[in-house]
């Protein structure tokens, strides 16, 4: 519940920081981040931009298991995908945002290394596809970081 009533009191931006295991860092950045009240914690987001590629999907068709806008946060006791084999979060081994089926991200999965055999029997691991385009790639590092999108305006406005 903290995050959405974070969230809910401005205009929020979202900054997501990623490192793999080379050293390799990108960003994505979004104009757009709440979350939704409740037992849903529906995602809001949108205007990408950076250097990591959109793991969001919000570049993809609304149809698109890619697309998360609006997905509702699933974990593995709490099972809110619309995916009907399994939990996607059971799946990909964390709480996450998820559709109908494994996205183009999960911040909350297991932590791999780079040398670690994984699979979907243990999880996807951290991942932010669109930064290597390999689902199976577990990243490093990752921090996610909010602000309010007039943060430079009130910081200017500061005597």
């Amino acid at each position: 519940d903290n995050i959405h009533r974070i969230t809910a009191q401005n205009s929020y931006e979202l900054y997501i920081e990623l490192e793999d295991w080379d050293g390799n860092v990108k960003y994505a950045k979004y104009s757009t981040f709440a979350v939704g009240p409740g037992s849903y914690y529906t995602l809001s987001i949108g205007g990408y931009s950076g250097t990591a590629g959109d793991g969001f999907g919000t570049d993809q068709p609304t149809t698109s298991y890619a697309y998360l806008n609006g997905a509702k946060f699933s974990t593995r006791m709490f099972d809110q995908d619309t995916w009907s084999s399994r939990s996607l979060a059971e799946n990909d081994g964390g709480g996450w945002w998820y559709k109908d089926s494994s996205p183009y991200s999960n911040l909350n999965g297991p932590y791999f290394r780079d040398t670690d055999g994984h699979s979907s029997n243990n999880g996807m691991g951290v991942k932010w596809y669109t930064f290597t385009n390999d689902f199976y790639y577990p990243l490093k590092e990752t921090k996610m970081m909010i602000r309010p999108t007039d943060f430079i305006t009130r910081v200017a406005n500061i005597k």
